[in-house]
């Protein structure tokens, strides 16, 4: 079981603030009543807005909940590197969940929001064994339609997704992958991808 807290949607689609003590209070407690469970699994943080202070104060809730056994796994989103690093000093986190994939690695602002790039904290996570959780991989990737990532499907009979998909999982053993698909078939489409090997030659190519 996961979930996430700290921001809301407006109608826009835009992110608000929902990051007070009492706001991650709430919103823990209010998963625990709908799900009818006592404890979440794993909790991401989404530090989106949020300045030093608050962040602490955001932090230390939220390992609260975790001492009173409401989060088994504290872990976060769409975090910085001085968000990562003050999380890291004040626990143990889980997982880092930011954006990330071939064309998009890096910190990307939208006029829904700033989505946080993984690239800017992939050695942080290595270096700490901490698993990075990549969004939007596809999302971002595919409409790009990158020349490189085109020329490699062929060689593979695989689909641009798929090697999208490959790309990331090659990058670094600590990526995890949540593509997001709306039918079976593509979902059958990307878990074939753990079946391809790219050659150093593609990963050198493809950069």
């Amino acid at each position: 079981m996961c979930t996430k807290v700290g921001g809301a949607r407006k109608s826009d689609k835009s992110w608000i603030v929902y990051n007070t003590p009492e706001n991650l209070r709430t919103s823990i407690e209010n998963n625990l009543h709908t799900l009818q469970i006592y404890q979440i699994q794993l909790v991401h943080f989404r530090a989106i807005h949020v300045n030093y202070k608050q962040l602490q104060a955001s932090i230390k809730t939220m390992f609260a909940l975790q001492q009173k056994g409401k989060i088994l796994h504290v872990s976060v989103c769409d975090v910085n590197v001085q968000g990562v690093q003050t999380f890291m000093a004040m626990g143990s986190i889980a997982t880092v969940q930011n954006m990330y994939g071939y064309t998009k690695r890096t910190t990307q602002v939208t006029p829904y929001g700033e989505n946080r790039g993984g690239e800017e904290i992939l050695s942080i996570c290595e270096a700490n064994d901490i698993p990075l959780i990549s969004y939007f991989s596809l999302f971002n990737s595919l409409p790009h339609k990158s020349e490189k990532i085109n020329t490699i499907p062929t060689n593979y009979n695989a689909t641009t997704a798929q090697i999208n998909l490959v790309w990331l999982l090659h990058r670094s053993p600590i990526i995890l992958q949540i593509p997001g698909t709306s039918s079976l078939a593509h979902f059958n489409e990307n878990n074939k991808a753990t079946d391809i090997t790219l050659t150093q030659n593609d990963m050198d190519y493809l950069g």
